[in-house]
Order: structure tokens, then sequence, then C-alpha cells
């Protein structure tokens, strides 16, 4: 794990990168929404590569019901070989939609902090 994964730091250079995203939240967020797949910001890059290389204990992912169809909330456990906890009360018929609640939920996992909901 880097130091990009403990926002809890308040020292040194990978802080202030932080600091200066977190507070654009809302916008990072609402770039997101509009294309969850494809070109992003250097900004809204780095967030998703932090979000790919967090460990994996925890991390909420898409399973697949009906391949191409339907998608269910994950979670994975950490423990190679170990199943992912699926959450069958939240279910998704399109993609994007479900890309964009994976998307806030890791990112109020790190900060606390809705950005859908951010003013």
């Amino acid at each position: 794990m880097t130091d990009f994964h403990n926002l809890t730091d308040d020292s040194g250079s990978s802080r202030a990168v932080w600091d200066a995203i977190l507070s654009r939240g809302p916008s990072l967020y609402a770039e997101y929404a509009l294309q969850p797949v494809g070109a992003h910001s250097p900004d809204l890059q780095f967030v998703l590569q932090h979000f790919r290389k967090a460990p994996c204990a925890g991390k909420f992912v898409l399973v697949a019901l009906e391949p191409h169809r339907r998608w269910a909330l994950g979670t994975l456990t950490g423990t190679r070989g170990d199943p992912v906890t699926i959450h069958d009360e939240i279910t998704f018929d399109d993609l994007a939609e479900a890309e964009r609640y994976v998307f806030r939920q890791r990112w109020i996992k790190l900060t606390a902090i809705d950005p859908a909901k951010e003013t």
C-alpha cells in the first residue's frame, strides 16, 4: 500500500495532492457520471488509479448476475479464493448507473463524503 492510500497522514506531498483533488469531489464525480468509461481528466484518472490499486479487502465491485444485462454490488474479502460478498438488495439494469454507484461508494469509503450530494 502506498502513501496515497492513507489520507489520515497530514504531512508530505501526497497530502497536498489529495487535498487539491478532494476539494474537487463534486466536479470530479460529475465528470465521471457524464462518462464512466473512456478518457478522463488527469485528476479523475489519478482518483480512478487510486481506487483500482487500493487494498482488496472491502473493495466495492460489480458482479454480473446476467451477463450484459444485470449486475449487483459486491465486496471483496481481500483473501484470494474467498467468494465475493454479493449484496442482492443493490442491483442494476444499466451498467453506467452501476459504475457511477460503485464510484460513489468508493469515494464515500475514502473520504466519508458523498460527492453527488456535496455542495
